[in-house]
């Protein structure tokens, strides 16, 4: 009986492996982008609220 080589339990469990590891980094890279998005959408310029000043009744009359 011959042994087929080509078909061997271990390499279809390491080609397995190799195209699942990329993608964890991958996976952290774009979170980490999606992060930094995220924070930098919330910052920056605040709308500017409007500021009411009491003015004296003097200083209306000059």
């Amino acid at each position: 009986m011959k042994n087929n080589r080509n078909f061997s339990s271990f390499e279809g469990s390491q080609r397995r492996r190799g195209t699942s590891l990329p993608i964890i980094p991958i996976a952290l890279v774009l979170l980490l982008v999606a992060l930094l998005a995220f924070f930098w959408s919330r910052g920056g310029e605040q709308p500017q609220q409007r500021v009411e000043k009491v003015i004296p009744a003097e200083k209306l009359g000059q």
